[in-house]
C-alpha cells in the first residue's frame, strides 16, 4: 500500500507541474490527496462516488472541517480524478460545500486613520499598513513586492504572479510613496530586493509576523473589531466604491477573475444604503388622501 501511495502521490505532483499550478497549489493538493488515501481500506482502482460521499460526510459531521479546508478538498479529489485516475463515475458526482455568506469587516475612514497614526512610530509597520490600504493587496502579495515593482515614473505598483498567477497593476498613491521613501532612509540596512525584507536581510517578510502586528496596532488604536491584514484590502475596495469608482476598476485593482466577487462590496459600501429613499419617511402627512375618481 505505501508504494502504491508513494506512486499515486508522484503521479498527481508531475500532472499538476504539467499543468503549470503554483508550488502552493501542488504541496496542498497532494497533501489532500495522501490524506484521503491514507483512509482507504480498499484499493483505489475500486474507490466509488458512493465512498467519497461518505468521507466528505464524515469530515462535516465529526471532524468538522472549515468551508474552505472541505472545498479545497474537493478541489484536489476533483483534479485526482479527472487527471490522474481514470474513473467509472464523473467528478461532479464529488458536490463542494455550499457556504454561508458573511460580509466582511470593514473599518471607517476615520478607524484606518487612527490605526495608521498608531502605526507611525515604526516607519516599517507604517509602510506596511499604508501599503495594504493604498492598494489592496492580498498579504501574500505584499511579502513578494520587490524594489522595482514600485514604479514612481508611472505611478504604479507592479503585482508580480498574484492569485492565480496573474500579473496586474495597481495605481501607487504620491501619499504612499512618501511614506515608502520615508521608510527606505530609516532603514540602516538599506532593503535591496525585498521591499519588505526579512530578518536576514535576503528574504520576503514572514506573513505571520504581519498577521500578528495588524491586530496588535489597531487594539492600541483603540478599535474593538476583529480585524487583519485581508480587512485592509476589504476596506480599500470599499471606501474606493464609496467614492464613486466603478466596480469594473475595482475589479481589476483587486485581481479578481469575476465580477460577482467584487460585488459583494456592495453590501457592505454605505453611500448606496444612505442614498436609499426610506418609504417610512416619504408617506403623505396625516389626513391628505389622493382624490377618488368619480365613477
Amino acid at each position: 500500500m505505501h508504494y502504491e501511495l508513494a506512486l499515486e502521490l508522484e503521479a498527481m505532483r508531475k500532472a499538476l507541474v504539467i499543468r503549470n499550478y503554483a508550488t502552493k497549489t501542488i504541496s496542498t493538493y497532494v497533501s489532500v490527496l495522501k490524506r484521503y488515501l491514507e483512509q482507504l481500506d480498499k484499493p483505489i482502482a475500486c474507490v466509488t462516488s458512493a465512498d467519497i460521499q461518505e468521507w466528505q460526510y464524515h469530515l462535516v459531521n465529526e471532524e468538522k472541517v472549515s468551508w474552505s479546508l472541505f472545498n479545497q478538498m474537493v478541489c484536489a479529489l476533483r483534479f485526482y480524478f479527472k487527471n490522474v485516475r481514470t474513473c467509472d463515475f464523473t467528478v461532479k458526482h464529488i458536490p463542494f460545500q455550499r457556504r454561508r455568506r458573511r460580509f466582511p469587516s470593514i473599518l471607517s475612514k476615520e478607524e484606518v486613520a487612527a490605526l495608521l497614526e498608531t502605526a507611525r512610530l515604526n516607519p516599517k509597520y507604517y509602510a506596511i499598513i499604508a501599503t495594504l490600504y493604498s492598494t489592496g493587496l492580498r498579504l501574500g502579495e505584499l511579502v513578494k513586492l520587490q524594489i522595482p515593482d514600485i514604479d514612481s515614473t508611472m505611478m504604479l505598483v507592479h503585482v508580480r504572479q498574484g492569485k492565480g498567477g496573474k500579473d496586474r497593476h495597481v495605481q501607487l498613491s504620491s501619499h504612499l510613496l512618501g511614506i515608502l521613501r520615508a521608510y527606505y532612509r530609516s532603514c540602516l540596512v538599506k532593503p535591496k530586493t525585498w521591499l519588505f525584507p526579512g530578518a536576514k536581510n535576503d528574504g520576503p517578510l514572514d506573513p505571520s509576523g504581519i498577521q500578528r502586528m495588524v491586530p496588535a496596532i489597531a487594539r492600541k488604536a483603540g478599535i474593538e473589531k476583529h480585524i487583519s491584514p485581508h480587512t485592509l484590502r476589504h476596506c480599500f475596495a470599499t471606501h474606493l466604491l464609496e467614492d464613486h469608482t466603478d466596480l469594473r476598476t475595482i475589479q481589476s485593482m483587486l485581481g479578481h477573475s469575476s465580477i460577482q466577487t467584487t460585488e459583494v462590496y456592495l453590501h457592505v459600501a454605505t453611500h448606496h444604503l444612505q442614498s436609499v429613499r426610506n418609504p417610512l419617511d416619504h408617506l403623505p402627512a396625516p389626513g391628505v388622501h389622493s382624490a377618488g375618481k368619480p365613477r
